[in-house]
């Protein structure tokens, strides 16, 4: 739903994270973009002023990797409960993954998505298109409906989202060569290993938690990342390498850019802050795929964080049901593959990153907002606070704690790995499009709707006045 493009709204008082660093700076926002930074904005009249002093204000968040399942017959979670959860974790664009009933991986499944976003979205979505061996002529009238990237899976998957062979890698990589606006995204673990894993761990009767992280180690991870980089650099095409959680799988990624190779690589919030002890904790709940790692691992991928090899942290939110995950309390096995993590992923990297670890404001609006929004083709419309910008706005309380309850959470499934966790993070609002669509200081914090949202097309950093 767009705004009054004559409404101005000035955010003032707060700490603003731009290109340049954190300054004092208050934000005049006319319709749906910024349309000035100033020092001191008393002089200008405005339909509303925010006063966000005590704020550190950076740009919304871009979670690149999502997983609401639309369309969702069965349930599982959708667009408008997902994106509830976002606003609330300071986040004003998703990338929504191809699982779905049916996958998507047609032009057609791809239409029907897009369709979805401004009934029943409070965010800005793009899309991602699934890669599982179909004709290739499929895959370019995804292409041609808009989508920012494809995604394929090394191992198997869901039902209708069938692993990828080498030969569909290759043949995909080899289709893309030559466009830059397009990465192939890639889930990374060798199939055959890690099977291998699960029916040995199986056969000695294991099913408590940690089975599942020894079933799938992080050499099965730098294995396929291996494979996956030596496909992209014969072929020059581009790369994503997703939700990786193997400090040597970075080190990879790290050379092969040094040789050319146009790769990007994400993490997750769960990789970074939660270990072992976590999954031992909570069972079926934090079941993912990579698994959670020892807390030797996550500080080795934390050295790949301090120096920029890691170009974006996206959330893997998937949030099955309760009861689909309690059905792993007995049995691992039994527990679908997926954490719920959309509302917490933010709060619980900027504490870690800010407050626990001291790095800097500009590398944690780097990991959230600005390096997504130029590897999908959504920059400078998205993630930066500038001139002509779409003012997608968080607000950020580095002071405010909070203790983590799934009850509490916005989306649709009340289950987190996070659970009893103090977060010393809040988001407090959440701007999408000069729009405030989350506050913090209302009794319904949920102030945008459904709808609020709208699709990115492919290239709408380019041309993001053409967004359908």
């Amino acid at each position: 739903m767009a705004q009054d493009s004559n409404r101005v709204t000035i955010v003032h008082g707060g700490t603003v994270v731009t290109t340049d660093g954190p300054v004092r700076a208050d934000i005049v926002i006319r319709g749906e973009r910024i349309a000035a930074l100033m020092v001191d904005s008393d002089g200008v009249q405005a339909d509303e002023r925010i006063d966000a002093t005590g704020l550190f204000v950076v740009p919304g968040g871009i979670d690149a990797h999502t997983h609401f399942k639309e369309p969702d017959p069965n349930l599982v979670e959708g667009f408008e409960m997902g994106s509830k959860g976002g606003i609330a974790g300071g986040i004003t664009t998703a990338i929504e993954m191809p699982q779905a009933s049916p996958a998507a991986t047609t032009g057609q499944h791809i239409r029907d998505k897009r369709n979805l976003i401004p009934r029943a979205s409070h965010i800005d979505v793009a899309l991602w298109g699934g890669v599982v061996g179909q004709p290739q002529e499929q895959i370019e009238e995804m292409i041609d409906e808009g989508i920012v990237a494809l995604k394929a899976f090394m191992p198997a998957s869901s039902p209708g989202f069938p692993r990828a062979n080498d030969v569909v890698l290759h043949d995909t990589f080899k289709l893309i060569a030559g466009r830059d606006d397009l990465p192939f995204g890639i889930h990374c673990e060798n199939d055959d290993m890690l099977t291998a894993g699960i029916e040995r761990l199986q056969a000695a009767g294991r099913k408590d938690p940690l089975a599942h992280a020894e079933s799938r180690p992080p050499m099965v991870e730098v294995e396929a990342v291996h494979r996956a980089l030596f496909f992209a650099e014969l072929t020059g095409a581009r790369i994503y390498i997703c939700h990786l959680a193997a400090a040597d799988g970075f080190k990879l990624v790290k050379e092969a850019r040094q040789r050319g190779v146009k790769v990007e690589a994400e993490t997750c919030p769960q990789y970074l802050v939660l270990d072992h002890s976590d999954l031992e904790k909570h069972g079926p709940f934090a079941r993912c795929a990579p698994a959670f790692r020892s807390r030797d691992e996550v500080e080795r991928i934390w050295e790949y964080i301090y120096d920029g090899t890691v170009d974006v942290v996206s959330s893997d939110h998937c949030g099955y049901t309760m009861e689909s995950k309690e059905a792993g309390l007995d049995d691992i096995w039994k527990a679908p593959l997926g954490c719920s993590g959309i509302q917490t992923m933010f709060p619980a990297l900027f504490d870690e990153m800010i407050n626990k670890r001291g790095q800097t404001l500009e590398r944690f609006v780097e990991l959230s907002a600005t390096n997504p929004a130029k590897v999908f083709g959504m920059f400078p419309q998205k993630g930066v606070i500038q001139v002509g910008s779409d003012a997608d706005l968080a607000f950020y309380d580095p002071q405010r704690s909070w203790d983590v309850r799934g009850k509490d959470m916005l989306h649709r499934n009340k289950w987190t790995p996070y659970e009893g966790k103090t977060v010393g993070a809040s988001v407090v609002r959440t701007i999408l499009r000069g729009k405030t669509v989350f506050d913090s200081g209302q009794s319904n914090p949920v102030v945008g709707a459904p709808g609020d949202g709208k699709f990115l097309p492919r290239g709408y950093g380019r041309d993001g006045a053409n967004a359908r």
